[in-house]
């Protein structure tokens, strides 16, 4: 019992962790505003575009009728 009590503890906190990572992460977009992609930043909309970089572009989908 006192292991998934340990083990539902270890969850909230890592939630929780995650969570202020990303309400930091708005807050840092926030306080630099609109601004160029840089290496070093964590701000919400530096991560996203590094994602976007890093995707793969999606195949033109093609049909004959």
């Amino acid at each position: 019992m006192n292991k998934n009590k340990n083990i539902k503890q270890s969850l909230k906190e890592e939630q929780r962790m995650i969570l202020e990572m990303i309400d930091a992460s708005w807050e840092q977009a926030e306080r630099l505003g609109k601004h160029p992609l840089k290496n070093g930043c964590n701000c919400i909309n530096c991560v996203n575009r590094r994602k976007r970089v890093l995707e793969e572009p999606e195949e033109v989908w093609r049909f004959n009728l």
